[in-house]
């Protein structure tokens, strides 16, 4: 799983990268200057949450920023630092929900030859 979000955790000012279910549970979490503050999945799940059904949402504060992403698959969140090229993570946020989707269920005779 880590390999799908190395790209996002090698953009410069990258803090954080997190993604979530829609249910809440972690499914990925990983800090790249490590932990130095005490907020568990669940408050970085609860924050995303209050955002309501907004697909996409960049909060800026006065020390660093905060990327959310929702989609059909889970919820990203990327913490980041305020010279962070936002449209970097964007674009690599695509790339990595794109590579989330499942497999279509294959139908008829063809599902018993799996390769």
């Amino acid at each position: 799983m880590r390999g799908l979000f190395d790209d996002l955790l090698r953009i410069d000012g990258v803090k954080a990268v997190m993604f979530f279910t829609l249910s809440g549970q972690p499914v990925f979490e990983e800090f790249t200057m490590g932990r130095t503050n005490a907020a568990s999945a669940s408050d970085w799940f609860a924050l995303a949450a209050c955002l309501g059904k907004a697909k996409e949402t960049e909060l800026v504060f006065e020390k660093g920023r905060i990327y959310v992403r929702r989609s059909a698959k889970g919820i990203l969140l990327v913490t980041m630092g305020l010279i962070a090229p936002t449209g970097m993570v964007r674009l690599i946020s695509d790339i990595l929900f794109s590579r989330l989707k499942e497999p279509k269920p294959v139908r008829g005779i063809k599902r018993f030859f799996k390769r």
